[in-house]
């Protein structure tokens, strides 16, 4: 990634906020100090005021990637939250439950986020045991991603911060996308290190936060992307021809985009037509069976590291998703090509 500015600047009455920590690095902090908590979030200038009786509990999980932060945050007592987020970011929150929080007053909605594109102090309210999903990712990053997938960024109505209303459906995909990145404590992500894998989670983040103001901001026009079954057709030929002339260059789907000059949408409906399924899970099957290949033949001594290799994140959920397509673990792949 080129040089960016400091993310971290100084503001009258904040203490400041841990640096930017090295990509692909995952950090929990679990602390029972307010003013410990409220500067554990790396990049943001935040006060804490306690609002609730009781002994204060947070716990933060963190994770940076090239152009993005995505983290959860707990929160045992009541708040209020003065915050600031780095210049030229977006950041986009998702609580885990109606919970009453506000954001500069106003009252959340029975479906939507929380969004903030401005630098300026906003103040959130929080009540006792809440828990947020949150997301910052530098604007120009998601500007040039939504270029190469054909999405418009309308970003001037999030200069101030406030709620957007999604569907349950998209929220819920969020949530478990979001969870599923970030893992658990008994399920660091095995790939966070390798820069295949921390490509391919970064653009599978952008792509949710995409599609959710994309609903959200109601600019979504299907009938300009739906292409003719004709050129349906065509599209889906060219693209499996040149997917199986390199078939262990698996492309992602914003790269398939740029290739062939269409549009995200545009190439959803086709794959779904032509192939039935989106090409984001076919493509998921062509990396599968590129990491299947690679145990075959040696050619790596461990699994998380084929799996890296080719993008997956989670070992757990990897695993799990080479059990259900090949009937086997890929430890058994792996044995069964060393025993010959």
């Amino acid at each position: 990634m080129a040089a960016q500015p400091a993310l971290v600047h100084a503001c009258t009455g904040f203490a400041a906020a841990p640096a930017e920590p090295a990509a692909g690095g995952l950090r929990v902090a679990r602390v029972d100090d307010l003013w410990q908590h409220a500067n554990n979030l790396s990049g943001w200038q935040q006060q804490y005021d306690q609002l609730s009786r009781g002994r204060f509990q947070g716990e933060l999980q963190e994770l940076w990637l090239e152009d993005l932060q995505v983290f959860e945050e707990r929160t045992s007592q009541a708040l209020r939250q003065r915050c600031r987020i780095p210049e030229g970011t977006l950041w986009v929150g998702i609580t885990l439950a109606r919970d009453g929080s506000r954001i500069d007053g106003q009252a959340a909605a029975h479906d939507g986020m929380m969004v903030c594109a401005h630098p300026d102090e906003f103040e959130l309210g929080t009540p006792a045991g809440h828990r947020i999903f949150g997301v910052v990712t530098r604007l120009d990053a998601l500007r040039t991603h939504a270029s190469r997938v054909g999405q418009a960024l309308h970003t001037d109505d999030l200069r101030q911060a406030g709620w957007l209303h999604c569907s349950a459906a998209t929220l819920a995909r969020l949530r478990e996308g979001l969870g599923q990145v970030l893992g658990s404590p008994m399920d660091t992500p095995a790939g966070s290190q390798h820069p295949q894998a921390r490509q391919h989670v970064q653009q599978a983040v952008f792509d949710m936060v995409l599609a959710a103001l994309g609903e959200a901001q109601g600019r979504a026009d299907e009938a300009t992307d739906r292409p003719s079954a004709a050129r349906r057709r065509d599209l889906v030929r060219a693209v499996m021809a040149d997917l199986q002339s390199q078939p262990d260059a698996v492309p992602t789907v914003p790269e398939l985009c740029e290739r062939f000059h269409v549009s995200r949408r545009t190439l959803q409906y086709a794959f779904e037509d032509v192939v039935g399924e989106s090409p984001a899970v076919y493509l998921r099957c062509l990396r599968l069976n590129a990491v299947q290949r690679l145990l075959r033949e040696g050619r790596v001594a461990q699994v998380q590291d084929a799996a890296a290799q080719y993008g997956f994140w989670s070992l757990s959920q990897f695993t799990a998703d080479y059990r259900r397509h090949f009937g086997e673990r890929p430890s058994d792949t792996r044995e069964r090509a060393r025993a010959g």
